[in-house]
């Protein structure tokens, strides 16, 4: 399962639940909501000795106020690497799509930039001590389809 947390839904020890959709093709319109984020970072946590922990995609936003990215949401990777972001090469921009349960449309937030990073500490995290999840903007949290009776 593919977890993601913005930090509205974190700061109050919600998880968003996010299942990636099974086909990278095209969405339908009626149903698909298309975000852009500043930066899609990959990242591969380690311990101190080395052992691999988790693999998560965190999406960030340029602050120019304070000059640096600035964390909007994250997501753990479930299931090896066959969750990351691709490369939309006729577009020039890399994607993560899936299909978001919660609000039952089809999800694809993309960036024209990405890095890979390998740590022993988690990104995230420490971008909290930067700004506090509370104060994150969460741009990827979307309100449910209307309900049409």
């Amino acid at each position: 399962m593919f977890q993601c947390s913005s930090s509205l839904f974190s700061s109050h020890g919600i998880l968003l639940q996010m299942v990636l959709a099974v086909s990278t093709g095209g969405m339908p319109n009626s149903n698909r909501v298309a975000q852009k984020v500043d930066l899609i970072e990959l990242n591969h946590c380690s311990d101190d000795l080395g052992r691999h922990c988790y693999d998560q995609i965190v999406f960030y936003e340029w602050s120019p106020d304070y000059r640096r990215y600035h964390v909007v949401a994250w997501c753990l990777v479930d299931n090896g690497l066959s969750r990351v972001p691709t490369l939309d090469r006729d577009k020039k921009r890399y994607v993560v799509r899936w299909y978001d349960s919660e609000t039952g449309r089809n999800r694809e937030i993309w960036s024209p930039l990405f890095r890979e990073t390998w740590s022993n500490s988690d990104p995230e995290r420490a971008n909290k001590k930067l700004m506090e999840e509370k104060y994150r903007v969460s741009h990827l949290r979307q309100q449910s389809k209307p309900v049409l009776r």
